[in-house]
């Protein structure tokens, strides 16, 4: 019996509008895609040289004298920790992921700071302790929108209200792979795979003061870059989520029209075996 002609040519326009809207979608996250790892390119050299700096101070004891303050764990055992989500839905399993790091990380009694409106919803709908929350946005993340977001690890961590100050985030790894990361900023602690150049350097007026000025630039890199990783990230998963979807459109519009041909033809056939029928 042939289907429904009507119904199928109104699922075959439907299919082809998806696919139309998922392509566009895939466009836009591609280009997105281009422009944040320009952009990290051009961040990296500056962030490779203050995180080089901050560890030669670490990693060297003669250097390391006087700056203890600032690298020792402290006693509170609370955590500060900035989860960072995209604002939007359609980027694959990335934000479940995201929340499954979050989860396994983060205690009830940790002060959370929510960036994105998917670390918003989640956070609060589990109670867990939001200091401050902030959008992710759809544009890329601008360095001076940090400064807002650091003000709150500066005030709990220098008072002492919290031990540790962590990013849980998204790594952009490739086009394919983004990987939830939960890393901890302070305090800060020697790199085992750094490698000195073996240059001597003359700290004036003190290594301890020179490390105390790099400190909040340290921070500020840190934290960018864990900012721009999940920015990058939420475009790549968007463009892959799009793009199976617009195949998967598709694949369905292909198949319907198939199926519409062959139902077509055999109301077609029908009918010239009706008028036969009749004259005989």
């Amino acid at each position: 019996m042939a289907q429904n002609l009507q119904q199928l040519k109104k699922r075959i326009k439907t299919s082809q509008n998806i696919a139309q809207i998922t392509k566009a979608m895939e466009m836009i996250a591609a280009s997105k895609i281009r422009k944040a790892q320009m952009t990290v390119e051009r961040h990296n050299p500056y962030a490779k040289k203050i995180t080089y700096m901050v560890q030669k101070v670490m990693t060297d004891k003669d250097l390391h004298d006087g700056i203890e303050l600032l690298t020792k764990e402290k006693e509170s055992k609370k955590k500060l920790i900035y989860v960072i989500s995209p604002d939007k839905g359609l980027a694959g399993g990335l934000v479940v992921n995201l929340f499954k790091k979050f989860v396994s990380y983060a205690a009830k009694d940790d002060y959370i700071v929510a960036i994105g409106k998917k670390a918003i919803n989640n956070s609060v709908k589990y109670n867990y302790n939001v200091l401050a929350s902030f959008n992710m946005g759809t544009l890329f993340p601008e360095y001076g929108s940090i400064y807002p977001m650091m003000d709150i690890a500066e005030k709990f961590y220098v008072s002492g209200d919290v031990g540790t100050v962590s990013v849980v985030y998204t790594k952009f790894k490739n086009m394919l792979v983004q990987e939830p990361l939960a890393k901890e900023i302070f305090p800060v602690k020697p790199d085992k795979d750094f490698v000195d150049t073996g240059i001597d350097y003359i700290f004036e007026p003190s290594s301890a003061q020179v490390m105390k000025d790099l400190i909040p630039y340290y921070f500020e890199v840190e934290f960018y870059s864990a900012l721009v990783n999940a920015y990058a990230s939420e475009q790549a998963a968007r463009m892959t989520a799009m793009k199976n979807a617009k195949e998967n459109a598709n694949e369905i519009a292909a198949s319907l029209t198939n199926i519409y041909n062959k139902s077509r033809q055999e109301k077609i056939t029908n009918e010239i075996l009706d008028l036969a029928n009749g004259q005989q």
